[in-house]
Parts: C-alpha cells; sequence; structure tokens
C-alpha cells in the first residue's frame, strides 16, 4: 500500500475513533433548525427606527417626566404618658410620593395623604437637586395639597383638558413608586368620571379618571399624562388585592377638577373646607324584583334604598323604593348618570326630580343641600 493511501485510511479510522467517543460522551451535533436558531443568536441586532406610537410615548415621557418630582416625609415620633413610650427609644415614621411641578418658582401638586402629618418635607428633583418642601394648603376631600420649594427657572408640566379625554387614549403615569426614583408606565384610559370611589375609610374621590397603566405605592401624587406630554390627572389610588400590588386598575383625579382645588386652596390657604352637594339618600340599579313590585316599565332609572331623616329629599318627600327616572332636564338610567348630576349642583340649588312612584310619575322638588362633614 502507498504511503498517501496509508494517509487517508488513517485519517477515516481517526474521525471515526473521534466520533465514536464524542458520541459515547454525550455529544451530538446541532440539528439544522438548531443551527439556524444559533446563528440568529450570534447575528448582529439590524438597526430599526421607532415605530411612531413609540416615539410619541418617548417624547412625551421626556417632556412630562422632568415636571415630577420625589417627596419624601418625616414625622417625628410622638410621645404618649405610657412609660414605655417616654422612655423607650422611638424613631421617625418616613413616608414618600410623588408630586408635579406647575410653576418655575416651586409650586408643586401632590396628594394630600402624601404629606398629610409631615413635619419635613424633602422634594428631589428629576435632575438630583433636592429641597425643603413647604405646605401651601390642602383639601382633604379631594385629596389634593400644594407644597412649595425655594427655587427658581424650574421644569413644569403642561396643563392639559381632562374633559377631552376618551376611554382607549394613551395615557402615561409618572411617579415614584416603591421609592425607586423616577418611573414611567403606560396604558390607556380605560374608564372616565368615576364617582365616589371609597379609597379610605370616610374618604372617597370624587370623581376620577380610571387607567391600567401600572400606578403603585408611591405614585401617589405623581403625573398621568396624555400622548402629548400634557398632564391630565394626579395618580392617587389603585384597586388592589389583600397582598397588595398592581392589578391595572388605577385611579387619577382629573386635571380640570384638580385645577379648581389648587385655585382654591392658593386663595384661601391652609385646609379648604368646601361645600359639597348632597341630597341625602341611598341609592342603587333598579333591580327586576323592584320593577315588578313597582310596576315600573323598564330598568331605567335609581332605586332610592334609604332617605336620610331631615335630609333635603327627606323634606323634599322623596321615600324608598322611589325609582329617580329624571333629575332636572336628564333622564337617569343610572347610578353614575345620577351621581354626575348631584356633583354639577351647588348647595341651594334647586332642582326638579321625577320620580316612579306605586304604577306613576311624581314630579318633586328638592333643594341640594351642604354634606355633614360626618359624612366626608
Amino acid at each position: 500500500m502507498s504511503k498517501p493511501w496509508s494517509t487517508v485510511i488513517a485519517f477515516v479510522f481517526g474521525f471515526a475513533a473521534c466520533a465514536l467517543i464524542l458520541r459515547w460522551m454525550g455529544y451530538q451535533p446541532p440539528s439544522p433548525s438548531r443551527q439556524l436558531v444559533l446563528a440568529t443568536l450570534d447575528a448582529p441586532a439590524r438597526p430599526v427606527g421607532s415605530v411612531p406610537g413609540a416615539e410619541a410615548v418617548a417624547n412625551a415621557s421626556a417632556r412630562i417626566e422632568p415636571a415630577v418630582v420625589n417627596i419624601d416625609t418625616f414625622m417625628r415620633p410622638r410621645r404618649s404618658l405610657r412609660l414605655e413610650d417616654f422612655f423607650g427609644q422611638q424613631e421617625a415614621m418616613r413616608g414618600s410620593g410623588s408630586g408635579v411641578i406647575i410653576s418655575p418658582d416651586g409650586y408643586i401638586i401632590t396628594n394630600h395623604h402624601v404629606v398629610r402629618g409631615a413635619d419635613e418635607i424633602v422634594v428631589s428633583l428629576a435632575d438630583g437637586r433636592r429641597f425643603l418642601g413647604k405646605p401651601v394648603g390642602a383639601d382633604e376631600q379631594s385629596d389634593i395639597a400644594v407644597i412649595k420649594v425655594d427655587a427658581r427657572g424650574l421644569p413644569t408640566a403642561e396643563l392639559g383638558d381632562s374633559d377631552k379625554l376618551r376611554v382607549g387614549d394613551w395615557a402615561i403615569a409618572v411617579g415614584n413608586p416603591l421609592g425607586l426614583g423616577s418611573t414611567v408606565t403606560v396604558g390607556v384610559i380605560s374608564a372616565l368620571n368615576r364617582r365616589k370611589l371609597v379609597v379610605e375609610e370616610g374618604r372617597y374621590l370624587e370623581v376620577a379618571i380610571q387607567t391600567d397603566a401600572a400606578i403603585n405605592q408611591g405614585n401617589s401624587g405623581g403625573a398621568l399624562a396624555n400622548i402629548h406630554g400634557q398632564l391630565i390627572g394626579i395618580n392617587t389610588a389603585i384597586a388592589a388585592p389583600p397582598g397588595g400590588g398592581s392589578i391595572g386598575i388605577g385611579f387619577a383625579i382629573p386635571i380640570n377638577h384638580v385645577k379648581k382645588v389648587v385655585r382654591d386652596i392658593l386663595v384661601q390657604g391652609g385646609t379648604v373646607k368646601r361645600a359639597r352637594p348632597w341630597i341625602g339618600v341611598y341609592f342603587d340599579a333598579v333591580r327586576p324584583s323592584l320593577m315588578k313590585r313597582v310596576r315600573l316599565p323598564d330598568l331605567n332609572g335609581v332605586a332610592v334604598n334609604e332617605v336620610v331623616p331631615d335630609s333635603p329629599a327627606d323634606k323634599a318627600g322623596l321615600r324608598a323604593d322611589d325609582v329617580i327616572r329624571r333629575f332636572g332636564n336628564r333622564p337617569i338610567h343610572s347610578t353614575q348618570e345620577l351621581l354626575e348630576e348631584i356633583m354639577s349642583r351647588k348647595p341651594g340649588d334647586r332642582v326638579e326630580v321625577t320620580v316612579w312612584r306605586n304604577g306613576k310619575e311624581v314630579s318633586l322638588s328638592i333643594t341640594i343641600g351642604r354634606a355633614p362633614e360626618v359624612t366626608q
């Protein structure tokens, strides 16, 4: 046998031996499909341009984010008369939230519950600067407060128009969740004009925007912006499971409502007590059983469950099991519509109301009252 052939045979036997050893060790060559995946992983990323939607969100975030601040609060421990409290070591309570700068000279909107009871307020800007915050005033029921820092030339939020919002519009939430610092989340406007949402015992939101943009603890007082980077709401609460966390149901106070509250705070100063419209009834949607009992022709209207004694509704002659079908000039189909009509009035306004009672319509005249402090 010639030398070249012996070399070829040796190479073949060597390759076969290596293959047998590798197979014995468990090695298998990549299949064609895996080779394609490996090639994809190793390939450099292809440069792409931003799609219009993503670019718009990024631009809107860049406009609103510099005006959103982190707020840290500190409350000195209160000594009680108990010996263990008086002599024991106590630490200051801390809290955190967010705020939005609305003027270059340092006026900032936040939630009342963010700064409530704080002895010291520290405001941190997006550029890293920190200032002491001073309370200007607050409206506890609306959960809006105004604080001020001693600074000039600050970035400010452009105020939008919450009355022009539509369900499905983009919503951008900016705040300080869990004390992490400035954070942007994106979603849509899920619902408008949510009324009397109970956020804690004895306190409810008069009106709110619902969004699925993630809002978590620490986002309170931060910005809800539209796709143009305009401020359309102040984030204030979430619906959360027992363990806490965001489930995609967050609420913000509409900026048009905030404007009215802030105006009152700046004019009056201190804690603002605003008169809230009230008629003194507990009501619910019409049920089929009530519809049959009072011979109502359809399910439209709002059922009166209970009338508060000596309330405006009581004085007007409203009774339990009445069905409110018209409030002023507006036909009433749902509790939401009735709430909107009541909240649009002022104490002292007189409103003609049509109710269904025992198979026929009855007209009543109600003078809107002032909500008692105890119901707030």
